[in-house]
């Protein structure tokens, strides 16, 4: 029994050139800490800013709810 064994698949395959990636004077991973600080900055500015208007929105509903608002006493006419 004659056994038939496939090509290899990569044989045919025509070679490819990676493409030049740009050479940056400063290492990437330097890149990426520096960028990390103000990124992180950023979300909990976003946070304490999200945090500070959803108390402004709910002290403005018990502005409007009249909790505190003074009591007015109205003149009663007398008959």
């Amino acid at each position: 029994m004659q056994e038939k064994f496939m090509p290899s698949g990569n044989q045919d395959l025509p070679k490819t050139q990676t493409p030049n990636s740009p050479k940056l004077p400063i290492p990437s991973d330097i890149l990426l800490s520096l960028v990390a600080l103000p990124m992180l900055g950023g979300l909990l500015a976003a946070s304490a800013a999200a945090e500070f208007v959803a108390s402004v929105g709910i002290e403005s509903e018990e502005l409007f709810r009249g909790s505190r608002l003074p009591v007015l006493n109205f003149p009663r006419k007398q008959d």
